[in-house]
């Protein structure tokens, strides 16, 4: 008899499985919101945090989009960054487990920087979104390291501390 049930279960599992399709890859999935300075920074330049997990929200929609509208079906995890200066101005960096189509890379960028930024004071606020793209996993890493910043840290000889790190990196 058990083994009867088991059977049966197991055929009306299989159907139910089969009732359900498998589906499709999401374009993007966020994974988490990395912030690269600590509370008191964060306390010190972020004038509204409403403003600021708004902000986050239009960045992971932007990109979604961007990535959505890619003809690159590539899985592939990694951060995208962004640095928030006074008089709401952003910067975009990407930083993938794997090199990013030149398209997607570009769509990515350019609709996340034309989004328009909370406001900031004292100094950059620098954040990054973990996220995968068509169903890849989570990149293992915990932190960004865009190409651009390792450069600067190479040339450096040492790590520059965050906010001498974004000045040189990102000049008006």
């Amino acid at each position: 008899m058990r083994r009867r049930l088991s059977v049966c279960l197991w055929v009306v599992g299989g159907l139910a499985a089969a009732a359900h399709p498998v589906r499709a890859a999401e374009a993007l999935s966020r994974s988490g919101v990395v912030l690269l300075q600590n509370s008191t920074v964060l306390e010190q330049r972020v004038v509204n945090i409403d403003t600021m997990a708004e902000y986050i929200r239009a960045v992971e929609s932007a990109a979604r989009e961007a990535v959505q509208a890619s003809p690159s079906k590539r899985a592939v995890a990694g951060f995208i960054v962004v640095a928030v200066r006074p008089q709401q101005k952003s910067r975009v960096w990407l930083d993938f487990d794997a090199p990013l189509n030149f398209q997607t890379s570009w769509q990515i960028v350019a609709k996340v920087a034309a989004i328009s930024p909370f406001e900031a004071r004292n100094g950059p606020v620098v954040l990054a979104l973990k996220v995968a793209l068509w169903g890849a996993g989570e990149s293992g890493r915990i932190a960004p390291s865009p190409a651009e910043w390792k450069a600067v840290t190479q040339a450096a000889g040492m790590q520059p501390e965050l906010d001498q790190l974004i000045e040189k990196v990102w000049r008006d």
